[in-house]
């Protein structure tokens, strides 16, 4: 039988714990729920306060100090991952920084924050996404998140990305299936 996971990912919280609870109601109602949830940042106690399961977060610069790694690399279902916020290799400038440290991990999928814009791109065999903002949305009318399902096959994983608005609405322009080779 083959195995997957599915990943529910938002950044830049800024303390909206409401909105997040409303994206994991809606996670639920329509899929059934997460496997794991991550957090690229700018507020990750609010989801490692304990109220919600299975969270990963990193610290981005609204956050204090030390309260979690800047960064951290995931193994998600054999998928090499980087998990940052995104300030360190200045991402709102370019994202050619990002393309290094994702290069210099030698990860194959990036999970950033900080600009609060979703954006979700492949280069050099990594894929990029940044699932947007709950609290602040810029370059996009809406609050957004994304969703990842992995699911594992003989020759690779499976990889279908899509993005909602706060309301549980697909947002079809970011819909993105790939493959991820072993």
């Amino acid at each position: 039988m083959n195995r997957s996971l599915r990943v529910l990912i938002i950044s830049d919280s800024h303390g909206r714990t409401d909105r997040i609870g409303q994206v994991i109601q809606r996670v639920q109602e329509q899929v059934g729920g997460y496997d794991l949830l991550l957090h690229a940042g700018d507020h990750a106690e609010d989801v490692l306060n304990g109220d919600f399961d299975r969270a990963v977060a990193v610290s981005g610069n609204c956050d204090p100090a030390g309260c979690e790694a800047e960064e951290k690399k995931l193994d998600l279902l054999g998928v090499p991952t980087l998990l940052l916020h995104g300030h360190t290799v200045h991402v709102k400038t370019s994202p050619l920084q990002l393309g290094y440290k994702a290069a210099e991990h030698g990860v194959q999928l990036a999970v950033f924050g900080h600009t609060h814009t979703p954006v979700l791109f492949q280069e050099g065999g990594c894929v990029f996404l940044n699932p947007g903002s709950l609290s602040y949305p810029r370059g996009y009318t809406e609050c957004t998140y994304a969703l990842l399902l992995l699911t594992e096959r003989a020759d690779g994983i499976d990889a279908d990305f899509s993005f909602y608005t706060l309301d549980g609405f697909r947002i079809p322009a970011f819909d993105l299936s790939h493959v991820f080779s072993g």
